[in-house]
């Protein structure tokens, strides 16, 4: 009596498990489920990829011993790569008196050459490159930097060596046309006023606009 209880018992189970596994067959998919996502497109700001810029500046240049004067000029540059650059400018200034001229009137002339004439190659590094928000919904591309470089300058009947060393701000506008602020610090020797040599320092804050090209 207890086998055949035991094999009823057998069998209900087979059964059962049959059953469990035509059901699990039935809801199991032939293949495995594979989504075709398509991937959304996205406007990108259009930024060309030009390495050359050109621009002028304009500005004040503060001349040691003789005060401020206007500065304007050309500057170009090479963009190496997205964090360096080279940069080829130059300018002219128009010095006014002199302290001892303006202390002495009439009597001290220093020099009738007052024409501040400079040109310098630098290289510049974009250490801080991101995005600057006018509003709010416009955003323009902007960047750090600074440079250093040596050139000549030519003043009071004397062309010198000139170290250039400084930084600045470029904000892209547009797709072709950037603007910038510069200062930067035109280190020369000089042996004015007293006859002996002494290192100048003659300090220039620009404004720029450029076009890419």
């Amino acid at each position: 009596m207890d086998i055949r209880i035991q094999r009823i018992f057998l069998v209900l189970a087979s059964l059962t498990l049959l059953a469990k596994i035509s059901i699990a067959a039935e809801t199991t998919p032939d293949k495995i489920y594979d989504p075709k996502l398509e991937q959304q497109q996205i406007d990108e700001a259009l930024i060309d990829d030009e390495d050359f810029e050109v621009g002028v500046f304009f500005g004040t240049l503060g001349i040691e011993d003789f005060g401020a004067a206007e500065v304007y000029g050309v500057r170009f540059n090479y963009f190496i790569n997205e964090d360096f650059f080279l940069q080829l400018s130059t300018g002219n200034a128009k010095a006014g008196l002199s302290s001892a001229e303006q202390l002495f009137p009439g009597n001290v002339l220093i020099s009738t050459d007052r024409d501040f004439k400079f040109y310098d190659i630098n290289l510049g590094w974009n250490i801080l490159p991101g995005e600057g928000f006018w509003s709010e919904d416009v955003a323009v591309n902007t960047a750090f930097y600074i440079v250093a470089g040596a050139g000549n300058t030519s003043f009071l009947d004397n062309t010198e060596f000139t170290l250039t060393y400084g930084a600045g701000y470029r904000a892209l506008i547009n797709d072709w046309f950037s603007f910038s602020v510069d200062t930067r610090d035109h280190r020369f020797n000089s042996e004015y006023p007293v006859g002996e040599v002494k290192a100048t320092h003659n300090l220039e804050f620009s404004f720029s606009f450029s076009f890419f090209f």
